[in-house]
């Protein structure tokens, strides 16, 4: 199934403005970005990013072992912004930026830790899609899990609308 993920150039910029400060003892910051799901053509899956949730200070979990934890709070705030937001059916999708250039993937840290949070956002989201998406200084890359899909599907493409447009296709940055 094709999948493809568009952002505004104005929530991408807020986005990586807020990944990129530094925390107190963090190697990296990590967000909520909510989304809806739409159809394509071909049968695929569009994915409209609405709004971003920055994770606050005292919510990361100090765990010198991986880049960036958060605790219960940060998770149990995003599951309720989307069921209290019911039928809008709004998925979530936990989001971190890794400082380089070039198309990006997940980590082992990242495929061992971030996919346990998606059977959390399933129960409380049935009806939407969830994900994750880790940006680079210049691309991004999506998994998504369809409505109870217990396996991603890899994004084809990561779209910032605006001026100017970025379109992060994978296999190739741009």
């Amino acid at each position: 199934m094709k999948v493809q993920i568009k952002l505004t150039g104005a929530l991408h910029a807020d986005i990586i403005r807020d990944l990129a400060r530094p925390h107190p003892f963090a190697a990296e910051r990590v967000g909520f970005v909510f989304g809806r799901a739409g159809s394509l053509t071909d049968h695929g899956r569009l994915i409209l990013l609405t709004r971003y949730h920055s994770i606050p200070d005292d919510q990361y979990v100090e765990d010198h072992t991986v880049g960036a934890r958060i605790g219960s709070e940060a998770l149990t705030w995003a599951m309720q912004a989307v069921y209290h937001g019911r039928p809008a059916r709004e998925g979530i999708f936990h989001l971190h930026l890794h400082g380089h250039y070039g198309e990006t993937g997940m980590s082992a840290t990242d495929r061992r830790e971030i996919p346990r949070l998606i059977p959390g956002f399933q129960s409380v989201g049935r009806d939407a899609v969830h994900g994750i998406i880790i940006l680079s200084a210049d691309h991004g890359s999506g998994w998504v899990w369809p409505q109870s899909g217990t396996e991603p599907i890899h994004a084809d493409c990561v779209s910032v609308i605006g001026a100017p447009v970025g379109v992060f296709d994978r296999g190739r940055a741009k």
